[in-house]
């Protein structure tokens, strides 16, 4: 597993965003608000746990993952509402999204660390 290019494809969840409100677009909320329906989830709830449940970082990874898709999933439900300028604002810097991005990418490199991978 590649925990690099994973986390990359979860962070192209902003760009969608930014799309998706520059063409009042609708993104599907039961796809992007689910742990298991990314890379990253399909590893962390499948391969993962079966070789690194043990490892003091992978359950941390894991709720780090939870959290950023429960905020992401908090983006597009404004989003599909039609709230485009509050979803843009969850999206900034310092926000509750954006810390639960850098949270993840921390975990994961923790676990990919302690992994080998």
């Amino acid at each position: 597993m590649n925990l690099d290019d994973a986390i990359a494809k979860d962070k192209e969840l902003k760009e969608k965003f930014v799309a998706a409100i520059a063409a009042k677009a609708q993104l599907d909320a039961a796809v992007i608000g689910k742990t298991d329906r990314c890379v990253l989830g399909n590893w962390l709830h499948g391969e993962a746990e079966r070789k690194y449940p043990f490892l003091k970082s992978y359950k941390p990874c894991v709720e780090a993952h939870t959290a950023f898709h429960v905020q992401a999933g908090k983006v597009v439900r404004e989003i599909n509402g039609g709230e485009y300028a509050d979803a843009q604002a969850m999206i900034g810097d310092n926000t509750a999204y954006s810390k639960a991005a850098d949270a993840l990418q921390a975990a994961a490199m923790l676990l990919k660390k302690e992994a080998k991978l």
